[in-house]
């Protein structure tokens, strides 16, 4: 019978005890005391059994055993005797101890987890668990060893250890921190809770924490907020981590916290930096955890973290909008989540680059992060930042707006997201942001946005299509110019790889012909890129390959019928060819998509039609989005549209209610661009467009004439058959406006009508002109909702313009004069064939001036110099609405080149309007095209070197006549303190835009290039000539020709008189050789002018920005500061304009312009009288005026009675620039605005011509030379007249005798005929060449 567990005890006790024991007997008899114990229940009896194994034991040989395996059979062998004689172990504190140290020494072997004794390592954990040895530490003060315990826990746990023994450690330190917590355990269960490693050790701290927050809570409490207050404390590395305590600790057990988070508005109020930014990151993750809880929990630290948001520091700002980011995206919506945003959104405006950029990245991740609740207003704004000053800041916000776009687009496409009008507005955000200063916001590179990174590469067409449709709707006037030159750019580098293309295939030119013209397509295909320069000699880089691969790709890249599909591969293949290793591989790249038809192509126009024609006959915003997008890309790419002949002719059917303005448009552009519609289209569509002239719009029946011309033969007998139309419905008073319209787009594109009806035509037209009657519209309330204008008078404004429009083809050549004469009396206010009513004379004024600028882009040439001055001096009608509708539609045909730039003059005279957009408007436009000017001079100076007519600063020949013919001009103007600087004020403006033009852009094209040797020429040469009217006036042409050459000197200190061209050449019909030498010496005599009046002038209109519409110019401020005398109320140039615009009431005579009296003396005194009470002063432009606040009420109560800036002047004589009478605040011109009709206001972009006098028969230019002498200026030296400081009296008639033997003087040769009023000055410069003679 084998022996029991307590016989194997007792026998292993006493063997144990034997001295010299080796290793091997020593391991044989604990394990056999090992498994004899563990079969041994608790049981205090069982002490005498185990008495000697338990003296064996303590013995120094077996408890300090260096062999590891002895030592933890040992081990074993005592946790099993302290669980059997439980509670009472058989051993003195002092061998606790060192028990308890053994164990230790074990636990710490638990990460040897392959050790085949973890078993038993295992077990001794769990029985000190069990048998809550921690208690029995505790009480004999083994504080130390439990400290050690601890850390050897936290260093042993691992992943994969047995859940039991995790659970025995746990158990093991809550039974400790249940009865005793020290700061020194803290530490080490802290350090574990904030490791970098999320592993067991964290974890075990996160349940130590959890399971014992009751009891760890005043010791936590109290070493966080030491850690917040008392920062004077010495840091340790834990005190370094206490947000990060905080952090977790709020996690595992947040109820020990709710004393310490209030402190956390100490940090964010400190003075330290790095203290508030780690205070904002703790918060922002507090706030991320608790789903914003935190914020409603905790209402002041949230307040003050909110106000981080306007921190004095950019990077506690920077971290406040990271945090709002991690905020929202845990919980958008409620209350905190509402100021997390607004906070964030302030940021959007923060004063530092780095705060806006992170704003905006932060505000477009999270409106990707959740497409449909994200405010989108905020979206908005933070496109807004595409206008930031800062050139960082616009370049971020592009990508991450397209960032954001693209992720929109793919969402779209899957399904996941609908269509947001709110995101749809980015494009037309980017479109207009193009700076030079960044790379990519240049037009050049702005397609490549919109080619490959606005939409995702794998979107189809069709979807793309949806996409332009809804965005476009959102274009404005800007949006559309700034795409239209994307465009343009696109078109002409197409149209010159087609030529390059072309050249490289010819082989019968010489070869030096061909590569001249090569390398001007290089040069203007260069344009399109950036780098211009470095794109050239890519160019011809590309040009020396000889895989003729290559081309044949570019030839496919160009083909109006390659699908984005094929366009793609196309590309690859040509990249391929090329090398991605080639140096050059980005610019080929980059060639591959502008030469290809990456934006739109007839693939996109047909997807489009389809859109367009699945909405039926409803007038959606989409669908008028998408008529408007055809038509930009219809005038731009008129080829992309063959081929679409089914969809036009579903769009022009007869139910359809698509047939408006727009699509007459599209078919008239791509009928005159592409010739590619059949004529049974043709026939299809007439009756619907021959309905439109007759029963549609007036713009309607523009665009239906149009596309009936280009449609058919001018000479087709459909024209007559229309015109006659017309005709009746005119006389039968049906759609009047309408029908005037269509007539006057008859004659101008099929002139042989005239011929046929022209009786009837004048007929019926002198009908409406006299007619006082209402006349009916066809169902038409008002021509013009917000025009008081009635529609009697709209239809005489519609005649004149029809009546124009006849004059407009050549064959009107024979009747030009007479309709010029018409226009000259209706400029002055003459009406003796028109029946007018109360309100009708301004309006018809406006529409003559108009009409001039019309006739001027063919007939220049025979507008007189009387109707010339009274048509720019329409920019100084007393009206508002006058002014500003007649520089707008004088702004579009310069823009366009269809007029002479000498009626730049005009924007000169308002360039000091007292109205802020009008002077602003009209000094922007002065500027524009005076450059352009310049810029088109210098290209046709290079080839042709002996013309000056083209520079722009030959339009001061004619202003200073214009301004010679003003009788305001003082005859004290050396002494006149005041109204001389503003009677000199266009002049003056002029010249200083003229100079800057030329400093900025000076070349070295030789003399007759710069602005400023001409303008001096000029001016020596206008010195010597006489007015051929009114000898009354040369000696002001001298004066004003005097001042501008003081100004241009004191504008340009380099300026050098050698510089001036020899030969000056002045139009005849506005100047002549001077007659008599003596004469024009003595009207001189005693006009000594100093330099102190050119710098009197010069200081009272220096540059200027003004902001109010209302208050007075600074220049006239500068002026009447200075020891201002009684000023006239309005200069004598305004005046006599106005005494000219009078009206002729009840037959009674009218005044002639050629008087230039001025109102009588004692009216100026009472004026001046009445100014100075209401303490007027100047506003900046030739005797204009404005009245103070004070005397508020009386201008809008003059201004508000029936319109008084447009009527008064039938009533008594006004000044073209006075405001007294028409304005007195901005809410006037608001008020003006409403009430008048501005025809034309709105501008087109257009490219420029390159002349519009070319093309002219040597019959019609032997015309334009027929009246008027010229006169010409040889060798423009000193001869005393005038150096840089001031103007000398002239020389005596003896000494200038003498002077002249040495010096070529005027030359002038008379014209042949006088019959016509004015000269072409291009012409008349040929002219005087062919017949120059010696005076």
């Amino acid at each position: 019978m084998p022996d029991s567990p307590e016989q194997v005890v007792r026998e292993v006790g006493k063997r144990l005890a034997q001295p010299r024991l080796g290793k091997d007997a020593l391991v044989k008899l604990l394990k056999q005391a090992e498994n004899a114990l563990s079969e041994l229940s608790q049981s205090s009896f069982l002490q005498d059994a185990l008495h000697a194994l338990s003296k064996s034991l303590v013995q120094t040989t077996l408890l300090n055993h260096k062999d590891k395996d002895v030592k933890l059979l040992v081990a074993v062998c005592f946790v099993e005797v302290m669980r059997i004689l439980a509670p009472d172990p058989p051993f003195s504190d002092e061998i606790l101890k060192e028990i308890f140290s053994l164990f230790i020494s074990i636990f710490a072997d638990l990460t040897e987890t392959s050790s085949p004794y973890l078993t038993r390592r295992m077990k001794i954990l769990e029985n000190v668990a069990a048998l809550r040895c921690s208690m029995i530490m505790l009480n004999i003060g083994c504080e130390d060893l439990i400290l050690d315990m601890v850390k050897i826990f936290f260093t042993s746990v691992r992943q994969g250890l047995q859940q039991s023994v995790c659970q025995a450690m746990l158990s093991i330190m809550m039974q400790i921190l249940n009865e005793k917590v020290t700061q020194p355990l803290v530490d080490v269960i802290l350090r574990n809770l904030v490791k970098d490693d999320k592993g067991a050790s964290h974890k075990l701290a996160f349940d130590i924490i959890h399971n014992c927050a009751e009891k760890l809570e005043p010791i936590i409490r109290s070493f966080l907020s030491s850690c917040i207050s008392n920062k004077d404390i010495p840091v340790n590395d834990l005190r370094k981590l206490h947000h990060r305590v905080i952090l977790e600790i709020f996690q595992c057990a947040p109820q020990i916290l709710f004393a310490v988070i209030p402190n956390l508005t100490h940090e964010l109020l400190s003075e330290q930096v790095d203290i508030r930014l780690e205070a904002v990151h703790l918060i922002g993750r507090l706030l991320t955890l608790s789903n914003l809880h935190f914020g409603q929990e905790n209402k002041l630290v949230f307040i003050e973290f909110l106000r981080r948001f306007s921190d004095k520091s950019a990077e506690v700002r920077i971290a406040a909008i990271d945090a709002a980011k991690a905020c929202y995206m845990a919980k958008s919506s409620g209350d905190e989540a509402r100021d997390i945003l607004t906070s964030l959104q302030g940021r959007l405006l923060d004063f530092d680059e780095k705060v806006r950029i992170r704003a905006v990245n932060t505000v477009c991740d999270l409106a990707k992060s959740n497409l449909s609740s994200f405010p989108h207003e905020v979206i908005l704004l933070a496109a807004e930042r595409l206008r930031d000053k800062k050139a960082s800041v616009r370049k971020n916000v592009m990508h991450k707006l397209l960032e954001l776009y693209r992720d929109y687009c793919g969402k779209c496409s899957k399904g996941t997201a609908a269509v947001n009008p709110h995101y749809e507005q980015i494009p037309a955000k980017l479109i207009v942001c193009f700076h030079n200063d960044i790379e990519s916001f240049r037009p050049q590179n702005m397609e490549l946005i919109f080619t490959e990174e606005l939409f995702p590469s794998s979107l189809p067409p069709k979807e793309r299509a949806t996409h332009w449709i809804e965005f476009f709707s959102y274009f404005k006037p800007e949006h559309i110019k700034a795409l239209n030159i994307i465009f343009s750019q696109k078109r002409r580098l197409q149209l010159e790889m087609q030529a390059y293309l072309s050249l490289r295939e010819k082989k019968e030119e010489p070869s030096d012909e061909i590569q001249k013209k090569i390398c001007a397509s290089f040069r203007k295909m260069a344009t399109s890129f950036a780098d211009s320069s470095k794109a050239e000699e890519c160019f011809k880089h590309l040009h020396q390959m000889r895989d003729s691969n290559i081309f044949k790709d570019l030839v496919g890249l160009i083909d109006e019928g390659t699908t984005f599909a094929t366009g793609r591969l196309i590309r690859d293949s040509f990249l391929k060819r090329i090398g991605h290793k080639h140096p050059m591989h980005s610019f080929f790249k980059i060639l591959s998509i502008k030469c290809s038809y990456s934006i739109f192509n007839r693939e996109m126009i047909c997807d489009i039609f389809e859109s367009l024609l699945s909405c039926g006959n409803e007038l959606t915003d989409y669908v008028e989005s998408a008529c408007d997008l055809l038509l930009v890309v219809a005038l731009m790419f008129p080829s992309l549209f063959r081929g679409s002949e089914e969809y036009l002719l579903k769009l022009f059917s007869e139910e359809s209610v698509l047939i408006n303005e727009k699509t007459l448009r599209i078919l008239a552009h791509l009928a005159k661009s592409t010739h590619l519609l059949s004529i049974n289209f043709s026939n299809v569509v007439y009756p619907l467009l021959e309905q439109k002239c007759i029963e549609g719009i007036r713009a309607e029946s523009k665009y239906a004439i149009t596309a009936i011309a280009s449609l058919h033969s001018p000479d087709d007998q459909k024209f007559a058959k229309l015109c006659k139309k017309v005709v009746s419905g005119l006389n039968d008073n049906r759609n009047v406006p309408t029908l005037l319209q269509s007539l006057g787009s008859i004659l101008e594109h099929s002139p042989s009508v005239y011929e046929l009806y022209g009786r009837q035509i004048v007929k019926s037209i002198q009908d409406i002109l006299l007619s006082t009657e209402f006349i009916s519209t066809s169902g038409q309330s008002s021509l013009d909702g917000n025009s008081t204008c009635c529609c009697s008078c709209k239809l005489k404004v519609y005649c004149l313009k029809a009546l124009v429009k006849g004059f407009l083809p050549r064959i009107a050549r024979a009747r030009i004069n007479s309709i010029l004469g018409k226009l000259l009396e209706y400029e002055k206010g003459l009406f003796p064939d028109i029946a007018l009513c109360e309100n009708d004379s301004p309006y018809l004024q406006l529409a003559a001036g108009k009409c001039v600028l019309k006739l001027a882009a063919r007939w220049d040439s025979h507008i007189s110099p009387e109707l010339f001055r009274n048509t720019i001096l329409m920019a100084r009608d007393p009206s508002y609405i006058v002014r500003k509708s007649f520089i707008c539609k004088l702004y579009g045909l310069l823009k366009k080149r269809a007029i002479p730039v000498r009626y730049a003059c005009a924007f000169a005279l308002a360039s000091t309007d007292c109205s802020g957009d009008v002077r602003d408007e009209s000094a922007s436009y002065l500027s524009e095209v005076l450059k352009e000017q310049r810029r088109f001079f210098v290209q046709q100076n290079r080839a042709s070197k002996d013309s000056i007519v083209d520079n722009p600063a030959y339009s001061v020949v004619f202003l200073i006549h214009t301004l010679a013919y003003d009788g305001g001009l003082p005859s004290n103007y050396y002494e006149d303190e005041t109204s001389f600087p503003e009677f000199c004020s266009p002049l003056c403006v002029m010249l200083r835009e003229l100079v800057e033009i030329d400093s900025f852009n000076r070349t070295e094209h030789g003399p007759t290039i710069s602005s400023v040797s001409v303008l001096s020429g000029i001016f020596r040469a206008i010195q010597k000539a006489e007015d051929p009217a009114d000898s009354e006036i040369t000696p002001k042409l001298h004066i004003l020709s005097k001042i501008g050459l003081l100004i241009v000197k004191e504008l340009d200190k380099h300026c050098k008189m050698s510089d001036s061209p020899r030969h000056i050449l002045l139009p005849s019909s506005y100047y002549k050789l001077s007659g008599s030498e003596r004469k024009a010496d003595e009207c001189c005599q005693e006009n000594f002018i100093s330099d102190k009046v050119v710098k009197r002038i010069l200081k009272a209109h220096e540059p200027y920005k003004h902001k109010d519409n209302v208050k007075c110019s600074f220049v006239s401020e500068r002026v009447s500061n200075e020891s201002a005398p009684e000023r006239e109320a309005c200069s004598s140039l305004s005046k006599l304009v106005g005494q000219n615009a009078s009206v002729c009431d009840k037959g009674k005579g009218n005044k002639s312009l050629a008087s230039g009296k001025a109102v009588s003396k004692k009216k100026d005194q009472n004026t001046n009288n009445s100014l100075e009470k209401e303490n007027v002063s100047s506003c900046g432009s030739a005797g204009t005026k404005l009245s103070s606040p004070g005397s508020w009420g009386l201008s809008k109560e003059a201004d508000s009675r029936d319109c008084v800036s447009l009527l008064d002047k039938q009533n008594r004589p006004m000044n073209r620039c006075s405001t007294r009478n028409t304005r007195a605040s901005e809410a006037d011109h608001n008020s003006c605005r409403q009430t008048v009709d501005i025809s034309n206001f709105r501008l087109r972009e257009c490219s420029f011509k390159r002349d519009h006098g070319k093309g002219l028969s040597e019959s019609q230019k032997h015309e334009a030379l027929l009246s008027g002498s010229l006169v010409l200026c040889n060798d423009l030296e000193d001869v005393g007249d005038c150096d840089d400081n001031f103007v000398k009296p002239p020389l005596s008639n003896k000494r200038a005798g003498l002077k002249k033997k040495g010096k070529r003087a005027l030359q002038l040769v008379n014209s042949q005929s006088s019959d016509v009023t004015g000269v072409d000055t291009r012409d008349n410069v040929r002219c005087t060449r062919a017949r120059k003679v010696q005076v």
